[in-house]
């Protein structure tokens, strides 16, 4: 069972800057470490996503973290964005807010200012590089025409960089509109009735890392009186805010450094090209950027043993519907083993980078697996439940 404490992480333990920065999450959002341990992912997946692909036989991921977080209202998820909104916009990162709007908000729109000029192209919120909360992420689980459109745009939205196939293409009457998608999505929600079996059968959940939460009537008062505690107190860090945001900055720079001694390109060159042809020089640097020791398979296999170790035990039924998480579990592997790379600012990505990142994607699949299997049937719609009959 997850313990919702960052602090036992190995990652968290060797990394002054994450163990600081929990510092502050915790002030904006008491007890939901692990939220807070995933932001820092998020927003790191960010700064990377120019510079990183992680090259998977012929094709690759990219270092983009995307969550849906679970929790009852009322318990520091809306908040928790603040935090992460003010360290990317401090640290030159592109974030937004969504709430509801129509596939043009999405996608993108014709304009036209006037009646002497064509239709131009106004691009929605999905295009380019950007962190994007989903504040009260149920509006993506309603069951309406809307609802699936979304779904499906942020499906493709989410998948990786440098393949193609995260181009989204909407057909209008005055023409076709071609975003290139690069968001990372941070997705939060109350259970609502029917979520369980949204879960199950969504290709969404096996693109983000769902992290759900049951709280307490305890708990929540817990949270009162500590907040009344915090009245007129000044916390003490032990690592600055500024620090916090100095860190992703030099990441940011480091990577691109590293891109631009790999490639031999001179700084003014890399910044007037485009964005396309700065791809195609990232994606041809895939197999350089970063190098495994000889641990670092093993490792992943190791990892994948324990992944499927906690579905063997299962009935065929149940494995079917929580091994369909595995491969998404696996490519996450992969992404934080890699980003525990750029919290050492190391260019060797080792075996021990896989088992840091093993240890919280192991207790985040646990939890997942113990919510779906749960019988208090929290968030659990008819269907669902039929589905899950004789768990």
């Amino acid at each position: 069972m997850i313990e919702h404490s960052a602090e036992k992480y190995e990652c968290v333990q060797k990394t002054d800057v994450l163990k600081g920065y929990l510092e502050h999450f915790r002030e904006v959002s008491i007890n939901n470490e692990i939220p807070g341990l995933l932001s820092f992912f998020f927003m790191q997946g960010q700064c990377a996503l120019p510079y990183v692909r992680i090259p998977i036989g012929k094709s690759n991921i990219d270092p983009r973290v995307s969550v849906f977080w679970i929790q009852d209202t009322r318990t520091g998820k809306s908040v928790a964005y603040e935090i992460i909104q003010n360290t990317m916009s401090q640290a030159g990162l592109d974030c937004v807010d969504y709430s509801t709007g129509t596939d043009a908000a999405l996608v993108g729109s014709f304009r036209q200012e006037d009646a002497d000029s064509p239709p131009t192209v106004r691009e929605g919120v999905l295009a380019g590089r950007k962190g994007m909360n989903f504040d009260e992420g149920s509006i993506l689980l309603k069951p309406s025409k809307h609802s699936e459109n979304t779904v499906l745009f942020l499906q493709s939205a989410l998948n990786a960089a440098g393949t193609g196939r995260n181009v989204l293409t909407k057909h209008l009457a005055d023409g076709t509109i071609t975003i290139e998608s690069l968001v990372s999505l941070w997705i939060t929600t109350f259970p609502p009735d029917g979520i369980k079996e949204y879960v199950l059968d969504k290709g969404i959940f096996q693109r983000v890392l769902t992290y759900w939460r049951h709280w307490t009537l305890e708990m929540k008062k817990d949270i009162n009186q500590l907040l009344a505690e915090s009245v007129y107190s000044i916390p003490k860090y032990t690592v600055s805010f500024e620090e916090v945001v100095e860190f992703f900055e030099q990441t940011r720079r480091r990577l691109k450094r590293r891109v631009l001694e790999l490639s031999d390109i001179a700084p003014l060159e890399w910044d007037e090209m485009s964005e396309s042809d700065q791809d195609i020089v990232v994606g041809n640097l895939k197999h350089q950027m970063f190098q495994p020791d000889d641990a670092y398979v093993p490792a992943l296999m190791s990892a994948i043993d324990d992944y499927y170790s906690a579905v063997e035990v299962m009935s065929p039924d149940k494995q079917g519907i929580c091994s369909s998480f595995i491969m998404g579990l696996q490519n996450y592997t992969n992404v934080l083993a890699h980003h525990m790379a750029m919290i050492e600012g190391t260019w060797v990505v080792r075996g021990d980078h896989i088992d840091m990142a093993k240890e919280i994607l192991l207790d985040l699949y646990g939890n997942l697996i113990q919510w779906l299997e749960s019988e208090i049937n929290i968030g659990a719609g008819a269907s669902e439940k039929k589905k899950m009959e004789g768990y």
